[in-house]
């Protein structure tokens, strides 16, 4: 389901962008998160990776994470191990 969601994220992000615009998706690192091949699902909808730095929530004023399905939904869960991917139009 979430990884549904990101392509469908990508696809209208994309057509939001001004032309050095960005898009930013923070996403854990470890396992089995790793395997979502973000960066390559970014690609194939004409994206292109510009940095991927690791998660500073300090960068992120009113930042809140939370789980988006099931009863525990509303819920902050621990961040762990994840970067910031920042992604631009490929031209």
């Amino acid at each position: 389901m979430h990884r549904r969601l990101l392509k469908g994220f990508f696809l209208n992000a994309k057509e939001m962008l001004l032309e050095d615009g960005e898009i930013h998706v923070t996403h854990k690192t470890s396992s089995p998160f790793k395997e979502w091949n973000l960066q390559q699902k970014a690609e194939r909808r004409g994206l292109v990776l510009v940095e991927r730095a690791p998660f500073n929530i300090c960068d992120y004023p009113g930042y809140f994470n939370k789980r988006g399905y099931g009863v525990v939904s509303d819920t902050s869960f621990p961040i762990g191990r994840c970067c910031t991917f920042k992604f631009k139009l490929k031209k």
